[in-house]
């Protein structure tokens, strides 16, 4: 027996698989094939399994190692733990645990269904792994290698580290089925020469041509979808005899989840500790109904979906279309070829494609999105209505790859300066300065910081916005701009809580580009600009233009007209507002312009601000 592993962290799928590809190639000398995942107490509190290992806390008395000793890391002191850093919060939420559970074990499905099967594991996988590779040399075995997916932070690398460390012959190979390009497909070399500018990069990239077999490189075909189960598209090699009952863990160094067990019991175990104690804002009202079952998504919710692979490449087909066969013409597509005219919208399912949802898990793969999205364009792309909205899915696939590309290995993705310490052509004095950043203290309920997590602010284009976030692990594009804008600018509180409060409840988050889109709106990350910053009121009147928004998420002010919906702090009769805040928790002259009854200053250009916070007299930016 001679056994190949694929070690699945966040690529949870058979479409698109290099390990799958590469394992059943003729010359690949292995005889089974052996999935592992396995749940990490350094993400996930895992207190309730048995022989669980203790989560370690997010602060340490050492200093976190692998980084430059210049930077001005803050906390210095500080680790891998499902507690954030700064905030404290937990690192998920029961959605975003109900969605990696679908997706997980909706996998494990798709491995029977092919004739293998999946091991579950939970514990630290430098202790894990070693344990199974020893376990399948007993009488002769073989492992011909250990495979899993490249991953470009820190906290990903330094698990590979450990596991290589803790392997005696093996080592863990990886593939590239991360990013939309993969790293030898680049016209640079990643590692140094990733632009400090996003513009700059979409150029080079881009410059390798537009199209199928240019920048976009076909998917690897590697299942097929039939009787509504994603399945292998071959025959795979079998799962290994393996008794992982008789693998000897010590105590307090986890176990293996049996083949029996539902996903419901393992969610019921799972989730304990984050009703055990709360965060800030509470959970969603529809997940705080079943803690012994999966959650029913809120009944607003605008991604309606499960965290399988099946509904992924659904949704794909649904948002995109499928390719003609024969003589067809293209079916569907429609939203695709809308995109860029929706993608600013803010109610329902179908004004963007929340791919992000599934790419964040690697549930659905970017080169499938990709290639797909080329064939429409090379299919109908001489339609210019169809080019100038589906090439826009492209520009944020790139977006995506561009903040995995610009890590490095000291990782300024958590400093509270951000990239921008490390780009020379951002003048200091322009740069905000983190010393001047309030200081959230979230035991007080007046702390604005804490206003901010629980949609409580009085602006309530704002609170709206977080409300979905709590209430149903989703923000849309337009939302995400506008809150990170407020905390940061208007509040000028310390950017990283908020990147750290939207880790715990976006279904979609995705390390890379959460961080890198709150130094981006914080002024402190690629492309630099300190005085990038919305004004909540125009933006409502832009986006929110009959305020059903805010209608469908801040109820309170069911009683107020819709003239005033935007600014309840205006009317005189403030028993419309019930428990709603009387007043914002700031207010900027900026904002009065776009008040009612004000003149209309629609095309009348961005107004400027210099970032400083509400004592700097800054603009709105949009």
């Amino acid at each position: 027996m001679n056994t190949f592993i694929h070690y699945h962290t966040l690529d949870l799928r058979l479409h698109d698989s290099p390990s799958l590809h590469v394992a059943h190639q003729p010359n690949n000398p292995s005889t089974h094939f052996l999935p592992l995942y396995i749940f990490d107490p350094r993400q996930l509190d895992l207190s309730h399994l048995p022989n669980a290992p203790k989560s370690p806390s997010p602060h340490s008395l050492k200093s976190a190692t692998h980084q430059d000793p210049s930077a001005r890391y803050d906390p210095k002191q500080s680790r891998c733990s499902p507690l954030s850093r700064v905030g404290g919060f937990h690192s998920t939420s029961p959605y975003r645990l109900k969605f990696l559970l679908e997706a997980v074990f909706s996998l494990r499905e798709s491995y029977r269904a092919s004739g293998a099967d999946m091991v579950f594991a939970y514990g630290l996988p430098e202790v894990i792994l070693p344990k199974i590779v020893e376990s399948l040399k007993t009488d002769g075995g073989k492992v011909e290698g250990i495979y899993a997916q490249r991953e470009y932070t820190l906290e990903e690398i330094s698990n590979y580290r450990r596991i290589n460390n803790a392997l005696n012959n093996e080592k863990v190979q990886f593939n590239d089925s991360k990013t939309l390009i993969s790293p030898d497909h680049l016209p640079f070399n990643p590692e140094s020469q990733t632009p400090d500018v996003y513009t700059e990069f979409r150029k080079k990239v881009e410059g390798l041509g537009i199209g199928l077999n240019e920048m976009l490189i076909k998917p690897l075909d590697t299942s097929e979808v039939k009787d509504g189960q994603v399945k292998y598209n071959g025959r795979i090699k079998p799962f290994p005899k393996i008794d992982v009952d008789k693998i000897n863990l010590k105590d307090g160094q986890g176990g293996f989840i049996s083949s029996d067990e539902t996903i419901d019991s393992v969610y019921s175990k799972l989730v304990k500790p984050l009703f055990d104690n709360p965060p800030v804002g509470g959970w969603s009202s529809s997940s705080s109904d079943s803690r012994d079952t999966l959650p029913d998504l809120h009944s607003k919710s605008a991604i309606p979906f499960k965290g399988t692979e099946l509904a992924a490449l659904e949704r794909a087909d649904d948002y995109i279309g499928i390719p003609p066969e024969g003589k067809a013409g293209w079916k569907g597509g429609m939203k695709a070829k809308h995109y860029k005219e929706t993608r600013n919208g803010l109610l329902g399912e179908g004004f963007s494609t929340k791919f992000s949802t599934w790419l964040s898990l690697g549930v659905l793969s970017p080169k499938v999105v990709g290639w797909r999205v080329g064939e429409l364009l090379d299919a109908q792309g001489r339609d210019k209505e169809v080019w100038k909205n589906a090439y826009w899915i492209l520009f944020e696939l790139l977006w995506r790859d561009y903040f995995q590309y610009t890590l490095n290995p000291n990782s300024s993705l958590f400093n509270p300066d951000g990239f921008s310490s490390q780009i020379s052509t951002y003048p200091q004095d322009l740069r905000p300065n983190p010393s001047e950043w309030h200081q959230a203290n979230l035991e007080d309920p007046n702390d604005k910081a804490r206003r901010w997590c629980e949609g409580r602010t009085g602006v309530p284009f704002i609170d709206a916005n977080m409300r979905e976030l709590v209430e149903t692990g989703w923000m849309s594009n337009r939302g995400r701009q506008n809150v990170a804008s407020f905390l940061t600018k208007d509040l000028y509180c310390d950017w990283r809580i908020g990147a750290e409060f939207f880790e715990m409840h976006l279904i979609d988050y995705d390390t890379c580009s959460n961080w890198g889109n709150w130094q981006y709106q914080a002024g402190v990350g690629n492309d630099p600009r300190s005085s990038r910053q919305f004004n909540p009121i125009k933006q409502a009147n832009d986006y929110d233009v009959d305020n059903g928004f805010v209608r469908t998420w801040v109820t309170e002010l069911e009683g107020v007209g819709d003239e005033y919906v935007q600014t309840p702090w205006l009317i005189n009769d403030k028993s419309k507002l019930k428990n709603y805040p009387s007043k914002p928790i700031v207010e900027l002259p900026s904002w009065k312009k776009h008040y009612p009854n004000q003149p209309s200053t629609r095309n009348r250009g961005k107004a400027k601000g210099n970032g400083k916070g509400p004592k700097g007299g800054k603009k709105g930016a949009e």
